[in-house]
């Protein structure tokens, strides 16, 4: 017991760790991310948000956050997931590709102003990246979240873009700061709508 005690405290330690450096290399870009988010919001825009895997989950959660509250009461907000439904990912993956399972989605929900929200620990998944193409050729700003590098959606953004790195080379970490970082977003978004909460 003791021994996992101790390990159980290591992790902890190498979670906060991670959560600190995260803040001092994306700080300032989970800001922007809020602002822009904000903004679609405020002129009537929707949040499309796209991930694979533990992404997914960090994806839905958002969305859920969005759809029924973060911690006060408020109206829902308009955000969609993408993961599509078992009977269109099929036909989607078996008819054309997996790399075109959001990016089909994106063209079909998408409009001018909307905001492709993706999250990617490796920054390579193929159906991220066709989102975010799709997404440019609808004029929809992309905010990217990704681990590792940033591999190759850091470098396929546009200007008006916005990147939130984690600099993380551990998929726990980065799943665990992104989560951090949504819920984040979550709160900046609660407070630029409708007032600090001292609560």
């Amino acid at each position: 017991m003791t021994a996992l005690l101790e390990r159980t405290a290591w992790w902890f330690d190498v979670v906060s760790d991670s959560l600190q450096q995260t803040f001092l290399a994306a700080g300032s870009a989970i800001a922007l991310g809020a602002e822009c988010l904000v903004d679609a919001l405020v002129h009537d825009r929707k949040l499309l948000v796209c991930g694979n895997g533990g992404s997914a989950a960090n994806a839905q959660a958002f969305v859920s956050l969005m759809l029924n509250r973060y911690q006060r009461e408020r109206p829902a907000l308009p955000a969609l997931l993408l993961t599509p439904d078992l009977a269109s990912f099929s036909a989607i993956v078996g008819e054309y590709s997996f790399a075109d399972v959001y990016a089909r989605s994106v063209r079909a929900f998408g409009k001018p102003g909307d905001v492709l929200l993706c999250l990617s620990a490796t920054g390579q998944a193929s159906n991220v990246l066709q989102a975010i193409e799709a997404a440019h050729d609808r004029a929809m700003p992309v905010l990217a979240i990704t681990g590792y590098d940033g591999g190759d959606i850091i470098r396929m953004l546009h200007e008006g873009d916005i990147s939130v790195h984690a600099p993380l080379h551990q998929h726990a970490l980065v799943h665990a700061s992104h989560l951090t970082i949504l819920h984040c977003l979550a709160h900046l978004i609660d407070e630029q709508l409708f007032g600090v909460d001292d609560a």
